[in-house]
């Protein structure tokens, strides 16, 4: 197999497993249909990429790349700390301690702090690493100052680690430190850990008046501070070299690695130490609180009550943000599993695991033998999506595959072998030709053994990359009406207070363009009449099966009609929402609302009537009381959501139970099954 294709594979594997779902009926059609799309311009992504970085400047195009993409990140986000770039969402500002210690953590361009500095701490072991492989000339005049210049990132990336104050990104970043201390040599390795000193050290110094300003400093001081201290970490880098190997002697063997790791830890605890008193005393409780994680613990076990459902292929993409809504045991707010592997087991199952190991193990063990020194950024951004959702970034999974890359360009030429094309590769005994023709001694059959299988390789070369380029022409194309399908829902929203027509013909084109987008069906339905409305909500509920608000919104207008069908889409609406005070709230006033239509409609026979008053009410007692149970089960560790204890829904349940109570002819004859089953809508 062509080396673009073998390193597609797997991304175009797990994008036909997304293309499969459709097929099944997954929870969301919208989310799978892009789920598909991404990994097929993944799949594209990685086979470019092997062909672009070929040759005897593959590595250093692929170091290039990579130091571009963090940096950018790095030095765009901490623009924005010094007030230079506007982007509200790239800090988290909060009054919470427990969240954030110095009352703000930088998310930076990816507006969330856990990820971005699991991003930062990749970033910053890869400039470690690769600061130990240099000579100790490199950071000299003689050599040019190569060094500082490699390094010159180093810094900033543990400036951004810092101000993130994220514990798994520490704890990830500390593992994948000590893993690349034992694969780097001895002398490399007290250089590396010298280099992660000094790095942290300037990080931390920066980090204090940033903490203490609330990342909201001086523009002038605070870049005349990142100035400073960028110039302070190349004097100490030159000043590591000239010290010479003798006058690192007392720091080797065991005593380096025990001593420098603890100036390392040192350096970034500085930061909060330096910064102002409230911020230190808030570090211990911000270290050690365990209500994230119990809150986790719990999103976790309701995870696997998920995926115990359909083990095997999962139920398509984003199904943990289409039903935890429906499944979670209190009332917390997560839209993410916070667990990049959960995350995949509940969209592709078993199936999407296994394909994912069978891409990354390989490669893992090619740079564990090669002893790549890649290996410890690869692993931290592994490690610490076990713990988060950095996996629901496309930019990890790209980032992923461009290290995947740069290892295997960078690994021995004994490895490139091994991996090479079979048919160059394979001993003469073990290729096909070769077998066949010791089996069939026959010249003619020799002859057609010989001229099927070359001409089935020359097809099959041809037809891949065709229906690769086929797919990715597909997925383009998707994308495009996707794209023109959320302008056009823009240009509605905002021209619609002026003209309205104008604006729903704009809705239904954009419906048109993209018909899986369920926020457009509720657009579409509030601007329609009752029988086009339920139309429109009823398309919805063909491609998101899991909706709350489409069901509510059809119960909602279907008992404004006076259709008991309602009954059935209330209930379903509060129990794919089941914590919301909300949901709870529209779906009692709606009972409540056809129960006196009812019960005050005299236009047909009185009994018929008062047959459907009583099933009315008796849904009605039922939600209530479902409501009574969920409210019973608190407190909870964590009430996100404030659910429990709405006035309005126990005053609904009261009012229910007086008017069931009004009809004690049909409470001593109840209505049999048949007659309180539903109309179909």
């Amino acid at each position: 197999m062509h080396p673009s294709l073998q390193a597609a594979l797997a991304p175009a594997t797990l994008a036909c497993l997304y293309i499969l779902h459709l097929g099944l009926g997954p929870a969301s059609v919208q989310a799978t249909i892009l789920s598909a799309v991404f990994w097929l311009f993944a799949a594209g992504y990685a086979a470019a990429l092997q062909a672009a970085a070929c040759g005897g400047t593959a590595v250093r195009f692929l170091e290039s790349g990579w130091l571009l993409t963090t940096g950018l990140l790095a030095l765009a986000s901490l623009a924005v700390v010094y007030g230079c770039l506007p982007w509200s969402g790239a800090i988290l500002r909060t009054a919470d301690r427990e969240v954030a210690a110095a009352g703000a953590r930088l998310g930076g361009l990816l507006q969330y702090p856990n990820t971005f500095g699991a991003v930062m701490g990749a970033a910053l072991l890869e400039r470690l690493t690769a600061l130990a492989a240099l000579p100790r000339q490199a950071f000299t005049r003689a050599g040019r100052w190569q060094g500082q210049q490699a390094g010159a990132l180093a810094p900033v990336f543990a400036l951004c680690l810092l101000l993130t104050e994220s514990r798994g990104a520490f704890a990830a970043l500390a593992a994948a430190w000590a893993i690349a201390a034992l694969l780097l040599r001895r002398g490399e390795r007290l250089r590396f850990a010298l280099h992660s000193a000094a790095a942290l050290g300037a990080g931390a110094l920066l980090a204090a008046p940033l903490l203490r300003a609330g990342l909201a400093p001086p523009a002038l001081q605070g870049l005349a501070a990142l100035a400073a201290a960028l110039g302070g970490w190349a004097a100490a880098t030159a000043a590591l070299a000239a010290a010479g190997p003798r006058a690192l002697r007392l720091i080797t063997g065991k005593r380096c690695a025990a001593g420098v790791a603890a100036l390392a830890a040192a350096a970034g605890l500085l930061a909060l130490a330096a910064a102002r008193p409230g911020a230190l005393q808030a570090l211990p409780q911000r270290l050690t609180g365990a209500a994230t994680l119990l809150a986790r613990g719990d999103m976790y076990a309701d995870a696997l009550r998920v995926i115990g459902g359909a083990p095997w292929l999962g139920q398509g993409g984003d199904t943990w943000r289409s039903v935890y809504r429906s499944v979670q045991s209190s009332p917390y707010t997560g839209s993410e599993v916070h667990s990049g592997y959960l995350d995949l087991l509940m969209d592709l199952g078993l199936a999407g695991v296994l394909v994912l190991l069978a891409w990354i193990i390989p490669a893992l063990r090619s740079a564990f033998r090669s002893r790549c020194r890649l290996l410890p950024s690869v692993l931290l951004l592994l490690l610490h999506s076990l713990i988060d959702f950095d996996l629901s970034y496309g930019l990890v999974w790209l980032l992923l595959i461009w290290l995947f890359r740069w290892a295997k360009a960078g690994a021995p030429i004994t490895s490139a072998q091994e991996t090479s094309s079979p048919l160059h590769s394979s001993p003469p005994h073990s290729s096909p030709p070769q077998r066949w023709r010791r089996q069939l001694t026959h010249p003619f059959l020799h002859r057609l053994v010989l001229l099927t299988h070359f001409r089935g390789l020359r097809f099959f070369r041809v037809l891949l990359p065709g229906a690769a380029a086929l797919a990715l022409l597909c997925a383009a194309v998707l994308c495009l009406g996707q794209a023109e399908s959320l302008r056009r829902e823009r240009l509605a929203l905002a021209i619609e207070a002026q003209y309205p027509q104008e604006a729903e013909k704009l809705l239904r084109q954009a419906s048109t363009l993209a018909p899986a987008r369920p926020r457009l069906y509720l657009a579409l339905a509030a601007r329609s009449d009752a029988e086009e409305a339920a139309v429109w909500l009823q398309h919805g509920l063909r491609y998101e099966r899991a909706q709350p608000e489409l069901e509510l919104a059809l119960g909602k207008l279907l008992a404004e009609r006076g259709d008991l069908a309602a009954l059935e889409h209330l209930r379903r609406a509060t129990e794919l929402n089941r914590y919301s005070n909300t949901t709870w709230v529209t779906a009692m006033s709606e009972a409540s609302r056809l129960a006196t239509m009812k019960m005050a409609d005299r236009t047909a026979e009185r009994e018929s009537q008062q047959q459907a008053a009583w099933q009315v009410l008796a849904a009605g007692a039922e939600l209530y009381a479902r409501y009574t149970e969920l409210t019973a089960g608190g407190p909870w560790r964590r009430n996100d959501l404030n659910f429990g204890g709405e006035e309005t829904v126990i005053k609904l349940g009261e009012q229910l139970r007086r008017m069931r109570e009004s009809l004690p002819a049909l409470r001593m004859s109840p209505v049999s099954e048949s007659d309180c089953q539903l109309d179909p809508y």
